[in-house]
């Protein structure tokens, strides 16, 4: 796609990076609302993070990631922000409903939420298509490798 065609549907790159972010805020908000739908928060997080996994590794989820906030208008910075948190605010709460179902020993949960997303967040900077393995397979080997100490002793 050339930059004046680009441009027709935005006026500025702020614009465009707003609207990915949109795109990328919608279809993360569709992930999270599934993985609620499993029954133990180890299930919870574990749909989540597959989902997050190839949401983040395609173009609008890969902007959602990647642009920082130096980037993008004020506006724009703070609702990306506010997205993250609230993504992060819901994968501990997740792991307080995995601690209370015995689906996950005792921990922090915030501390896990920082660092799965740490992980997670990561995969979009290397991950390439055609890789040997899909991001869904990546983030099943993550995450068995990380449940395997979350789980009870």
């Amino acid at each position: 796609m050339t930059r004046p065609a680009l441009y027709h549907y935005a006026e500025s790159k702020h614009e465009l990076l707003g609207q990915c972010g949109e795109i990328a805020r919608d279809q993360l908000d569709a992930a999270l609302a599934g993985a609620k739908r499993e029954s133990t928060g180890l299930d919870q997080v574990r749909c989540w993070f597959v989902s997050y996994a190839e949401i983040t590794c395609d173009d609008f989820g890969r902007c959602f990631v990647l642009t920082g906030r130096s980037e993008m208008n004020a506006v724009e910075a703070e609702h990306n922000r506010s997205h993250q948190l609230h993504l992060g605010r819901a994968v501990a709460a997740m792991v307080r409903r995995g601690i209370r179902d015995g689906s996950i020993r005792p921990c922090d949960p915030v501390a896990v939420s920082r660092a799965l997303f740490a992980i997670f967040n990561g995969m979009a900077r290397w991950y390439q298509a055609p890789h040997a393995k899909t991001p869904r397979e990546f983030a099943i080997e993550f995450l068995d490798l990380f449940a395997s100490g979350l789980q009870p002793r």
